[in-house]
């Protein structure tokens, strides 16, 4: 046992601060994941089931990619050519910055704000993806394989701060309220 180390966690409650804040931020990154989902549920009402609520899904402290993630899970209306169910996965996440292909040096993370379809074709996300770089206007969105090795393709946009997380759900909602009829097949029932 690192015994200073111990106690410097045990001084002034530095550990018990520091669990209030990891509790706190990710209270605050959940809620904001959940508005955004419930706002774009509420905007585009035919994309999504009856009953659209977001379900939560976090990993934290993970020691693969990624190093961790929060994320809401939205079902949708739309069905793959298999008659599965497509679900809007809205994230923020953490990984290793060559795990997008961020070669640059770097002392930390890279955070990115995401958005992906679960069982959505790859040929609709990769039309979709096409449609998206001839448009200025989603200049920020990049595109990559899913680090969880499922065959979906993410959008995601790169953040540092807090505005630019609220920016970059914003225009990941927006390119999902633009482009969501793009993914799968309307359900024959809701």
């Amino acid at each position: 046992m690192n015994e200073e180390f111990i106690t410097n966690g045990i001084k002034n409650d530095r550990f018990l601060k520091a669990l209030t804040l990891v509790d706190q931020f990710e209270s605050e990154m959940v809620r904001e994941i959940r508005n955004v989902a419930e706002a774009t549920a509420e905007q585009a009402p035919a994309l999504f089931v009856d009953d659209p609520t977001p379900q939560k899904s976090v990993n934290l402290r993970r020691n693969s990619p990624p190093l961790g993630n929060m994320r809401m899970d939205t079902e949708m209306s739309r069905v793959n050519a298999s008659g599965e169910r497509l679900t809007w996965n809205l994230a923020i996440e953490w990984a290793q910055p060559e795990i997008h292909g961020h070669d640059e040096p770097s002392d930390q993370a890279l955070s990115v704000v995401l958005y992906k379809i679960k069982d959505c074709p790859m040929e609709d996300y990769q039309r979709v993806k096409q449609a998206t770089r001839q448009e200025s206007r989603w200049d920020a969105i990049q595109f990559d394989d899913d680090v969880w090795n499922s065959d979906w393709g993410i959008f995601y946009i790169p953040v540092t701060n807090g505005p630019e997380i609220t920016d970059g759900f914003q225009t990941l909602q927006e390119h999902f309220l633009e482009f969501g009829e793009q993914f799968g097949e309307p359900a024959s029932t809701n």
